[in-house]
């Protein structure tokens, strides 16, 4: 799997657009434990009710500076100050759904 980014609001509004990814080399790991990672980072990294969206490298717009995100297929919503899940419990919940 392609390593795995998160692009996000940075605010409620589609004005301010961020993007984060996680360091490491979770992409050689499975496929589900590196989409987890990156959710549970995301989660804990984007501000509280802003949505995000998982991309991989190839799915990068080749004009980033113009490109305007609608968030439509959104993967989650930032829980950035409220969010203390640990990532042994993150997993164990996400991979048992």
């Amino acid at each position: 799997m392609e390593k795995l980014h998160f692009v996000f609001e940075t605010s409620q509004s589609l004005s301010d657009t961020g993007i984060g990814t996680i360091a490491g080399d979770w992409e050689n790991k499975s496929d589900d434990i590196h989409r987890a990672r990156v959710n549970w980072c995301a989660k804990k990294a984007v501000p509280d009710g802003c949505r995000y969206e998982l991309i991989s490298q190839s799915q990068f717009p080749p004009d980033w500076d113009n490109y305007s995100w609608d968030y439509s297929s959104n993967d989650g919503l930032g829980e950035n100050s409220s969010f203390t899940q640990s990532w042994d419990e993150y997993v164990t919940q996400s991979l048992s759904l």
